[in-house]
């Protein structure tokens, strides 16, 4: 068989679109739900480190705040009116007491210097490394013009010399315990000043590599991120000033657009900081929904099975359908050679004898008894494209009469030896009285003469053939038995679908159209019964039909 033409590719194609466009557009729905999927995880995995940033951000600026305190002097058992720094309590109590004492030397590394104003006086005093003049005239008049509402005889801390309201890049970090009169009026502020550098190693680095100096135990990280020992390889740190340059990032930095970022305490002397929190993605991805698995393979492995199973079902609807449409042609050329072979002997012995060129009494007879059995044999051919035709569209492929089988059987059997040549074969009938049945004459005829059809052309020449007919428990039994070349196991499924031919003795496909057992097949079964075949490759081949009677 040669190649398909081009129409036939065509319409072959085009009885693909449907398919094809559905294989399409499952690979696109399951590309879509795979890249919803993984959106979704991506937004999950961003969501958990945007939390967490705003985690050990929060609990960053709580625990420097903390520690900030506990080194300048700030107790958390000492009331919100008690002395804010140890070494400045004792030298206001004994300036309370009338006492001449003067300022302490700074304690700490990370205190300049201390101060103490007099309000009454305007006068200020240092103790230990002098501020510049700038700063010294800067703090002079912020001293000069606080404005504070206490109560009388109170001592009252402030986070910072402004008590936190000051937001202004470049304040001066000043820490403050104010002093009241009698009369709730100023009357001494004692301060000290820290070293900005310092304060990053006393308050803030201890805060990230040694929590457990900060009162804190449970470190920074949330407790789902407990496993990780340093928080530097959990989160990075970026401090930054008011101004907003930087002051300290720890390494290394991970990916900035899920960090979150906090101010710190206004409890601490460091006005406009801030703190920028990042969390290591590689930390929080076994905490994620498809921990373990990566991206969520759980649902791309569905995708990907559901995937694979539409393009196999499209493969194999694709070699199904080409291998329909090579039947098809098959079928074109099969028939068309059909048609051919009678219709030229027709005309051959036409024209002998119309010609007169024949005398002879006895040849003319057979030329007209070969064209009646061309013309019959034509019109068994034509049938059979009809009738398939009609059980393709659906149509009744017959009215259904009380029937006598064993009349019609043998009405069929004088029908097929009447257009064919008996010297190629040796028929023995066994016909057996059965119940009668209800089916269409011509379609039943049709089955019996199609089953001998198919027996002669997988026979060898004048080789036996046998057609039973007998009825068992109320079903009448139809058998056509040949002793042929047989049918292999594989292909027995296969022989009643439309268009297919098995190979002959002589390795080729036999003559005909490929529709006569699909055409028994479908006949039977429209009638309420059931065919099958009992074959071995050599031995031959037993097509039964069972109908059921009328009288069932």
């Amino acid at each position: 068989m040669g190649l398909l033409g081009r129409g036939p590719r065509l319409r072959l194609w085009g009885r693909l679109g449907i398919p094809i466009a559905l294989l399409l557009f499952g690979a696109l729905v399951s590309g879509w739900i795979a890249w919803r999927e993984a959106e979704r995880a991506r937004r999950t995995a961003q969501m958990l480190m945007k939390d967490y940033a705003s985690f050990v951000a929060d609990k960053f600026v709580r625990l420097s705040a903390n520690r900030y305190l506990t080194l300048v002097g700030i107790s958390n058992a000492i009331p919100q009116d008690g002395l804010p720094f140890t070494e400045l309590r004792a030298h206001a109590e004994a300036r309370r007491q009338g006492k001449t004492v003067t300022l302490p030397p700074p304690g700490p590394e990370f205190v300049r210097y201390f101060f103490s104003y007099d309000a009454e006086a305007g006068a200020l005093e240092f103790s230990g490394m002098p501020p510049p003049e700038k700063e010294r005239t800067r703090l002079q008049e912020t001293l000069a013009a606080l404005d504070l509402k206490c109560g009388a005889n109170q001592i009252v801390p402030l986070g910072r010399l402004d008590g936190g309201r000051s937001q202004q890049p470049g304040a001066v970090p000043w820490s403050a315990l104010i002093e009241t009169g009698g009369h709730g009026s100023l009357r001494r502020i004692y301060g000290l000043r820290l070293d900005e550098g310092l304060s990053i190693d006393q308050f803030f680095l201890p805060v990230i590599t040694r929590p457990n100096e900060c009162d804190c135990t449970s470190g920074l990280l949330p407790a789902s991120l407990s496993h990780v020992k340093d928080a530097r390889r959990a989160a990075s740190f970026i401090l930054r000033d008011g101004a907003g340059l930087l002051v300290y990032a720890s390494e290394p930095r991970y990916d900035g657009s899920t960090s979150a970022k906090q101010p710190l305490s206004p409890e601490l002397p460091f006005s406009g900081w801030t703190v920028e929190v990042a969390i290591n993605p590689a930390v929080v991805q076994p905490l994620l929904p498809y921990a373990g698995r990566g991206a969520p393979w759980f649902a791309l492995s569905l995708i990907g099975l559901l995937v694979l199973g539409s393009g196999s079902l499209a493969i194999l609807f694709l070699r199904r359908e080409t291998e329909v449409s090579r039947l098809r042609q098959d079928f074109i050329s099969n028939v068309s050679h059909e048609l051919k072979t009678p219709l030229a002997r027709i005309r051959l012995f036409n024209e002998l004898l119309i010609g007169g060129r024949q005398t002879d009494a006895a040849k003319r007879s057979r030329y007209r008894e070969i064209i009646g059995r061309e013309c019959r044999r034509l019109s068994s051919l034509v049938d059979n494209i009809l009738d398939f035709s009609r059980l393709e569209r659906g149509s009744r492929c017959c009215d259904k009469d009380r029937l006598d089988l064993r009349r019609t059987v043998e009405q069929a059997l004088d029908a097929f030896r009447a257009y064919t040549d008996q010297g190629r074969f040796s028929l023995s009938a066994h016909l057996e009285d059965v119940p009668p049945v209800t089916g269409d004459r011509h379609s039943l005829e049709q089955v019996v003469i199609n089953l001998l059809d198919n027996a002669v052309k997988y026979s060898p020449q004048g080789s036996p053939i046998e057609l039973g007919l007998t009825s068992i428990d109320g079903v009448v039994r139809l058998s056509v038995t040949d002793h042929g070349f047989g049918i292999p196991k594989q292909e027995q499924e296969r022989i009643f679908e439309p268009f297919y031919r098995v190979e002959s003795g002589d390795g080729q496909k036999a003559a005909g159209s490929g529709l006569g057992l699909s055409l028994v097949w479908r006949t039977v079964e429209a009638h309420g019964g059931r065919v099958f075949v009992e074959s071995e490759p050599g031995a031959g081949s037993t097509f039964v039909v069972e109908i059921p009677s009328s009288q069932r």
